[in-house]
């Protein structure tokens, strides 16, 4: 018999919220049974499907199929548990709770895109714990040697958890890739391109690039009208508002691209595309208005600290006092300030204090009043979203 049904089993008597010892007495079993069962170890008896399938609340069918079709609701529901898990620090928990419900529905391209972003989300954690590690060892030079090495044997862990998850999440990318799901198949293009770069795999990187240069047919506007003669203007609306939404992040990331140092634009040409950003951001509010970061760094290398220190009291603003909700004439109700609300806060202020306190850039702002007035403004934040 081919199956694995241990996922489910797990799964579903989790949201009983019961033990394996309970499931166990319910079933007249042993706990060490139901365990065995959980790990695909072994398989209940045939006689025992039945029973098994009522304890848990199901049928014999979807504990057979091990997948059943998983729901907007409970796909949030599972998310939101993981990220809350991942944000007490409990980094195990979280990797074993998405490697269950990725085993529990293998065809849920959505729940493999969902999983990548958490996987991301451990990454940036333990990036952050470990800056936390290093800096406290660097504080307490001529400590015993014991200190120093357990401070290493961490590092390595911290290192080998990080490469654990990049190499799951290109796992991930690439299966969603080879579904062809139409929904999702550009998003982990653009994923793997980036997995490839970063791997320092350029030639794989571009043969995949090659996939997005004909990807430029855009049927909005039909499915706009197909949805006004069948008298559904609020899909007609939300069609037209989500491919605005979508262009104006294009827009925003182009740009942003075009600051970069290896860009090689002269001064007057930097300052030209921060104030089209600048503009594009107070029209459209899309990304937050979170541009500013970006526009700081531009200014900084320009040698203009007071524009700098300008553009990063904004960014600041952004995060600590919440993300700026898009243009509401063009995206309401679409993009409503409570559809907006960041559920990372917390992560990506953790992820400005590192830059603020690390990236050699900031160097000659740290002696700045300014400067080290939106650090304490951003680890403030940070130690209300702890409490």
């Amino acid at each position: 018999m081919d199956m694995k049904i241990g996922g489910k089993i797990i799964e579903l008597r989790k949201e009983k919220k019961m033990t394996q010892e309970q499931l166990a007495d319910l079933l007249g079993v042993s706990a060490p049974a139901v365990s065995k069962w959980e790990t695909d170890s072994s398989y209940p008896d045939i006689t025992m499907l039945c029973p098994l399938a009522r304890a848990l609340g199901t049928n014999v069918d979807t504990l057979l199929a091990y997948e059943e079709t998983l729901s907007e609701e409970k796909h949030g529901q599972y998310m939101t548990e993981i990220i809350d898990t991942i944000r007490e620090g409990k980094a195990e928990e979280a990797e074993e709770r998405l490697e269950q419900l990725l085993h529990s529905y293998p065809s849920a391209t959505s729940l493999k895109y969902s999983a990548i972003a958490a996987f991301s989300m451990l990454e940036m954690n333990c990036a952050a714990d470990g800056g936390e590690r290093e800096t406290s060892n660097k504080g307490e030079a001529g400590n015993k040697e014991e200190t120093e090495n357990k401070g290493e044997a961490e590092k390595k862990e911290a290192e080998k958890k990080k490469a654990r998850w990049k190499a799951r999440k290109k796992e991930l990318a690439g299966a969603i890739y080879a579904s062809g799901d139409p929904a999702f198949h550009m998003p982990a293009v653009s994923m793997l391109v980036s997995l490839e770069l970063a791997d320092g795999n350029l030639d794989r990187a571009e043969l995949l690039l090659q996939e997005t240069i004909t990807s430029t047919a855009d049927f909005t506007m039909l499915w706009a009208q197909l949805y006004q003669k069948k008298g559904e203007k609020d899909k007609a609306v939300r069609t037209v508002q989500s491919n605005l939404y979508q262009l104006v992040s294009n827009v925003r990331v182009c740009l942003m691209t075009l600051l970069e140092e290896d860009m090689g634009f002269d001064r007057e040409r930097k300052l030209a595309v921060c104030d089209v950003l600048c503009g594009v951001e107070d029209l459209f509010a899309v990304g937050g208005g979170t541009g500013a970061g970006a526009i700081a760094e531009v200014y900084l290398r320009l040698g203009m600290k007071e524009e700098a220190l300008e553009y990063l009291e904004r960014f600041v603003d952004r995060i600590t006092e919440g993300p700026m909700p898009p243009n509401q004439a063009l995206f309401s109700p679409t993009f409503s300030p409570e559809a907006m609300k960041s559920g990372l806060t917390r992560e990506l202020r953790q992820v400005a204090i590192n830059g603020l306190e690390q990236d050699t850039c900031y160097e000659e702002l740290r002696g700045e009043k300014r400067f080290q007035a939106l650090l304490r403004k951003l680890k403030a934040g940070q130690e209300t979203d702890i409490s």
